[in-house]
């Protein structure tokens, strides 16, 4: 018999070894990241939390934006007639028999039906609702609307919470909101349009949370203020149909054509995994370094540089899907759990299902690349290493940093440039977004790149530094791998956090359009009906009724009751003039109705009359005001480019007195006493400011517009605007702790990279002081490097995003929030490495081979 030969033993690097060479290269990353999971948890971490805010980032993105069609539900036309109408019956029964013949024969969407032999209607007939403005004494107006729950159109914009619709007589639904003001639930009686009304149930509008209304049933509203029929219908049956006087033809606003929010979350996740990226890079490094000598010996046994990438990808991709597969649970139980406090703020209801599920898959998958990318990346240092440097475990010699500086400085300037042709605060247009989002992509990739070449700069500065940290900035030169990916995360962070504060600032300082929390939250104002017009809270500002004597007494000894109930003797007096009004006419905007700066309004924020100047036509807080061109104070209803002198003065002079009040509802422009006497204005009291000595509660302010309404007026409390200090600090704070982190995992890797070198130095006697000195300079000098570079190209973008409108959006300058970022970060940094360090190493031993 013939015996068979035992085939020859594969040889690696052939194709019958690749098989098992490749298993047992994934068992061993597999057992890699088991055993050291811990040095990898903050890579997990921050794949994790971009999956995360990806997820919820998409979702309030996505459903952020009102429904196209919200007032319209549904319908693709809608006629409004106004309640003064004398033929009001016949004009509805008229416009609403016709376009319901429409819908049933000439419209190009009906079919036939066969079995009546007659078109049937695939659009619904149309639907009339009615609508009255009713008086509450609060700033947001409250509206009685009869409409019919089964509606054609109108029943998407109605949605029952509790109870049940009205159907009879004396009935009413309220929204969540009416009921809270009037403290009336299901049962109780609610009064309103001089009508007792039994409350049947509470209602909400689906695609308008905002929208406060108290429903009746169809035909128990008398005297409307306004009618809608909403109706489907061809353009060209509209235009050629001759509606009433007095009628407004409507069609919902087109679709928007600029970028959509799913486009955008996914640019901002992309950005986000690049810092990701960074950090990975480091980590991934440093795992590298770790296994050097065990991948020496592997390598010496016949791996080839194909396996080594192998077991490296491999570790970065457990490391991805783990990460994704967190970010993913941890993120929609997030977005789930946000849900109802984000139809709340946004104000219309959405499926929590309704996300751009494209978006959220394409972050995943890039989540992965890079962790499997960057884990790769060691592989090539490791390639051009010799087996026997290897099996010596010895750093690799770091590489030039002009590969990435140049494009970094190319990105840099490129995307300064095309910043500078973006056109500014308030441009609009396709070309101009394209200039800014391409500009800001640039400067953020190019601030990425350019790290690790301003590492070089702490080699210079370590000439002359004592012992320790002339050590520690040559070990962050030495190991640019880790400490200029690092660089390059933190300055991105503060990069994003300076960009934030600038946007800020430039909001917040335009003078002409106002932007400020309106009022603190100890202050309520007062509005008679004249001032509330003025206030910009009624429709009109011209033509302002004015109250009797007797009223004004009522208002007056009503306000000093109020003040009296609320515990408070700080009442304050606005007047005001009929007519005036500040405009700007090269940007067409209305800055602002002023009050009069009378002397006990003056005195009440401590400004003596003697320091007003005797030219000074307006007074005011907003400091960039007086240097606006174009202004022109209009002193009737009479405006015009022209300003006559007799009633416009133009360019008026203007004074700023920085002990005014700053919110937007609060007297911060104000006309001078002596301009009032000059052109003869008739001035009035509009509102009384109150001050209490506590924040008000919401039972106060409900009995506070429960009085107000009861004679007719309006009162003005706080509202969620934020102030530019809360953005500022919230930015600020944010990008600190967020390169702190990035601080903590480098120079743990750093240090961890020269244990050896600690161990040698502790066995020459080094204390812990120069231990800590250690860890602590390469905490600052990193931070203090990344804030300087993420500031500077910050001001870069700005500078060059606003070259046309320095002086109106950069005059104010956060230095609180650079003077943290630049000193405070690196700082903390160096406080936080001197306690966490000291430690002494462990004895000199050889490194094992794992």
């Amino acid at each position: 018999m013939s015996q068979t030969m035992p085939e020859p033993p594969a040889r690696p690097g052939t194709d019958n070894a690749a098989g098992p060479a490749r298993r047992a290269m994934m068992r061993w990353a597999w057992r890699l990241f088991r055993r050291e999971w811990r040095q990898q948890l903050l890579i997990l971490a921050l794949i994790t939390v971009a999956i995360a805010a990806t997820i919820i980032g998409a979702g309030i993105a996505s459903n952020t934006p009102p429904p196209r069609n919200a007032t319209f539900g549904g319908a693709n036309h809608t006629v409004v007639l106004p309640g003064k109408d004398p033929n009001l019956a016949a004009d509805i029964a008229v416009i609403g028999s016709h376009f319901a013949q429409v819908s049933l024969g000439s419209h190009p969407n009906s079919v036939r039906n066969p079995n009546r032999g007659r078109f049937a209607p695939r659009n619904p007939a149309p639907q009339v609702i009615e609508e009255k403005d009713i008086a509450s004494g609060s700033s947001t107006p409250i509206t009685l609307r009869a409409e019919s729950p089964s509606g054609s159109f109108g029943s998407s914009t109605l949605s029952l919470v509790a109870g049940s619709y009205p159907t009879g007589p004396n009935e009413v639904a309220l929204t969540n909101q009416v009921a809270s003001l009037y403290n009336v639930g299901i049962g109780g009686t609610w009064h309103a349009a001089g009508r007792a009304w039994n409350v049947t149930g509470l209602v909400e509008n689906p695609d308008n949370l905002l929208d406060e209304f108290a429903l009746v049933a169809p035909g128990q509203l008398q005297h409307p203020t306004s009618v809608y029929i909403l109706f489907d219908a061809a353009p060209g049956a509209v235009s050629s149909y001759t509606f009433p006087e007095g009628a407004v033809v409507q069609v919902p606003p087109p679709g928007t054509s600029g970028i959509s929010p799913a486009v955008i979350v996914l640019v901002v996740a992309i950005f986000g995994l690049l810092l990701v990226g960074m950090v990975s890079v480091a980590g991934f490094a440093v795992l590298a370094q770790r296994r050097l000598r065990a991948i020496g010996m592997i390598s010496a046994l016949g791996a080839t540089d194909k396996n080594v990438r192998l077991v490296l990808a491999a570790n970065g991709a457990v490391v991805g899907v783990l990460g994704t597969l967190a970010g993913t649970v941890v993120g929609f139980a997030a977005w789930f759990a946000y849900v109802p406090r984000l139809r709340a703020s946004v104000g219309h209801s959405f499926d929590e299902f309704s996300l751009p599920w494209w978006t959220i898959g394409t972050t995943a998958a890039l989540a992965i690349l890079t962790a499997v990318y960057t884990a790769r990346r060691p592989a090539r240092l490791i390639e051009d290493i010799p087996v026997i440097e290897t099996l010596s475990g010895r750093p690799a010699s770091p590489k030039t940093a002009r590969r990435t500086a140049i494009p970094g400085a190319i990105l840099l300037f490129g995307g300064g440039y095309l910043l500078a042709f973006a056109g500014g605060w308030g441009a609009t247009g396709t070309s101009n977004n394209l200039h800014l989002v391409g500009g800001l992509a640039a400067i953020l990739i190019g601030t990425l790149l350019i790290g690790p070449f301003c590492i070089i700069v702490l080699a210079a500065l370590a000439s002359h530094a004592p012992i320790a940290i002339r050590l520690a900035l040559r070990d962050l030169v030495r190991y640019r791998a880790r400490s200029g990916a690092a660089l390059s995360a933190i300055s991105f962070t503060v990069v994003i956090a300076m960009l934030i504060c600038v946007l800020a600032a430039a909001r917040y300082s335009d003078a002409v359009d106002y932007f400020a929390p309106n009022l603190p939250s100890n202050e309520l104002i007062l509005y008679t009906p004249a001032g509330a017009q003025g206030a910009g809270l009624a429709k009109s500002v011209c033509n302002l009724q004015q109250s009797s004597a007797a009223s004004m007494a009522r208002y007056e000894a009503t306000a000093n009751s109020i003040a009296s109930t609320l515990h408070s003797s700080d009442v304050l007096t606005l007047e005001t003039a009929s007519g005036p009004l500040l405009q700007t006419i090269n940007r067409g905007t209305d800055v602002g109705q002023p009050y009069i700066g009378t002397p006990q309004l003056l005195e009440h924020y401590g400004i003596s009359p003697s320091a007003v100047s005797s030219k000074a036509v307006l007074l005011t807080s907003r400091a960039g005001l007086s240097g606006t061109p174009s202004l022109q104070l209009h002193l009737g209803c009479s405006f015009s480019s022209k300003c006559p002198p007799r009633t416009c003065v133009a360019n008026p002079n203007i004074q700023i007195l920085s002990s005014l009040p700053a919110d937007k509802s609060e007297p911060n422009l104000m006309l001078s006493t002596n301009t009032v006497q000059k052109y003869g204005l008739h001035v009035t009291p509009a509102a009384w400011l109150i001050q209490t000595a506590q924040p008000l509660n919401p039972a106060q302010i409900n009995g506070t517009r429960e009085r107000a309404a009861a004679i007719g007026m309006t009162i003005e409390t706080k509202n969620g605007d934020p102030s530019l200090s809360e953005l500022d600090n919230a930015a600020t704070v944010a990008g600190i702790l967020i390169a702190l982190v990035v601080l903590t995992m480098t120079v743990g890797l750093v240090r961890t990279e020269t244990s050896r070198d600690l161990r040698i130095l502790s066995a020459a006697g080094a204390t812990s002081t120069a231990r800590r000195t250690i860890t602590s300079a390469t905490a600052s000098a990193l931070g203090f490097l990344g804030a300087t570079i993420g500031t500077m190209v910050a001001y870069l973008a700005a500078l060059t995003y606003f070259r046309s409108q320095l002086s109106l959006r950069l005059s104010h300058v956060p230095v609180l929030d650079i003077v943290l970022i630049v000193i405070g970060l690196p700082v903390v940094a160096a406080v936080g490495g001197w306690l966490l360090a000291g430690r002494e190493p462990s004895d000199i031993a050889h490194q094992p081979i794992e």
